[in-house]
């Protein structure tokens, strides 16, 4: 058993190695073209458009029925519940980046956090960690990566659409990659040899989720756009600029952050 784990966690290293060497190839597409703040840079808008149609097909038809059923039949108790379970299942990488961000005291109170929530909390089902005054972030490896790097917030590299994922651009799906490889759960998970099983299962909660907190401000913009694509494509660089000029600038981003959970677009 345990040599089996060995080997398991060993080619999780290799594999990890592969996707910080994917990660450093599309950070590099961030620092090729400096837009500056007054353009999206969208070089491959031909494909994107395609995927974006895929995925406007694909929530049509199943993701939004599925999340109109469950935010007009699911038990509000049950349904925050579910939320606060995948928040806290994002914390481990949330405390990494803060580590990295250069910020070991408010990685601390994530951690606390985590522990809390995962003991009192019952494996996050309640937020017992804000009730006692552990204020709740969400960083990734985007945020970490936009914090350091010396160009607009704007200027994530090169827009991209992503299958069933929605709105990126370089530095967020780099981000996506490296969030993916240190995450802690996926390792243990994958080392067990039930990785498929736990990230199937969370990714399908955290669509359905996801998809019911942005429904009136997705509903909202498609309705008041003449390109739907084009509309969401700025109002996502816009908000993804923001958290990151917060962060720079070390302002308060709660308010923005409780604002996010209910109407941003999140990718």
């Amino acid at each position: 058993m345990s040599k089996g784990m060995f080997k398991a966690m060993a080619f999780n290293v290799r594999r990890t190695v592969v996707v910080a060497t994917a990660t450093a190839a599309l950070l590099g597409g961030c620092a090729m073209h400096d837009t500056g703040a007054s353009e999206v840079w969208d070089p491959i808008e031909v494909p994107n458009r395609f995927i974006f149609s895929i995925n406007r097909a694909v929530d049509i038809i199943a993701i939004r029925p599925v999340a109109v059923v469950y935010r007009d039949w699911m038990p509000v108790p049950a349904k925050k519940g579910i939320h606060n379970v995948l928040e806290n299942l994002g914390e481990p990488v949330t405390m990494i980046n803060e580590v990295v961000q250069g910020d070991p005291s408010r990685a601390a109170t994530t951690l606390a956090r985590f522990l809390v929530n995962s003991t009192l909390g019952l494996a996050g089902l309640f937020d017992v960690a804000t009730s006692i005054g552990l204020t709740k972030t969400k960083e990734g490896a985007g945020n970490t990566v936009g914090y350091y790097a010396g160009v607009e917030p704007e200027n994530g590299g090169f827009y991209l659409v992503l299958p069933l994922a929605g709105p990126s651009n370089a530095r967020d799906a780099a981000g996506l990659m490296a969030d993916y490889a240190v995450d802690p759960f996926r390792i243990l998970t994958y080392a067990l040899n039930i990785d498929a099983i736990y990230q199937g299962v969370r990714y399908g909660a955290t669509v359905v989720d996801i998809r019911t907190r942005t429904m009136f401000a997705l509903d909202d913009l498609e309705k008041n756009s003449v390109d739907y694509y084009a509309a969401l494509r700025s109002a996502y660089t816009q908000q993804r600029a923001d958290l990151i000029r917060q962060k720079r600038e070390k302002t308060d981003s709660r308010g923005e952050l409780d604002r996010r959970d209910n109407l941003a677009l999140v990718r």
